[in-house]
């Protein structure tokens, strides 16, 4: 799959307040402000790969080769909420941006991955194609605010969270460092969230 992330999210699934609650943190101790935000983020991209669905509102580009050989492209991360467009670039470097609902429609699917599909007796465009990613799909997904992420999800990015902030180096028992291991609970809080589609 070759996705590149055009805009990343601007918020994140779970607050610095939330995340003091979690660890029993003083409140009023914000000197550890920019540890706990990176935590965030690190935690959120990791359930992210776990995964495989964008959680908050971000914007990739899609990189095809060629049109499929079906009548629709299924796009990767779950939670489809639009799609900015459709271009592709001829040999001569020539590009060409597709209409929606004449020459595509969109499937958004709810939490599962969206679709783009043709409508009824219409075919993907015939053109001899550029070298390097002549197809690209351009398309915002995830949840739209961090109120309509699953509580599971949230769940498991403080677990990650914790972890990242008590285990801050290798795990140590006695005077062995020890192969960290993932959280179980948290793992097993994902398992119904994660996509098992192919792309």
């Amino acid at each position: 799959m070759n996705a590149v992330i055009y805009t990343a999210p601007t918020i994140e699934p779970v607050g610095i307040d939330e995340l003091m609650l979690h660890n029993r943190m003083d409140e009023d101790s914000t000197i550890e402000n920019d540890l706990l935000d990176g935590a965030i983020k690190a935690a959120r991209e990791h359930v992210e790969n776990i995964t495989r669905r964008a959680l908050l509102t971000q914007t990739w580009d899609y990189y095809l080769d060629e049109f499929p050989g079906c009548d629709y492209i299924k796009l990767p991360f779950g939670n489809l909420q639009t799609v900015t467009h459709i271009k592709y670039t001829d040999s001569d470097s020539t590009q060409t941006t597709m209409a929606v609902t004449t020459d595509y429609l969109v499937e958004t699917n709810g939490k599962a991955c969206g679709r783009i599909v043709l409508p009824y007796a219409e075919t993907w465009p015939s053109f001899t194609a550029y070298t390097s990613n002549p197809i690209v799909i351009r398309f915002v997904c995830g949840w739209t605010t961090k109120a309509l992420v699953p509580y599971n999800i949230k769940a498991a990015i403080k677990m990650f969270c914790a972890d990242l902030y008590v285990n801050r180096e290798a795990q140590i028992s006695g005077s062995f460092a020890q192969i960290y291991s993932e959280n179980k609970t948290a793992m097993r809080l994902l398992g119904s969230e994660r996509l098992w589609d192919d792309f």
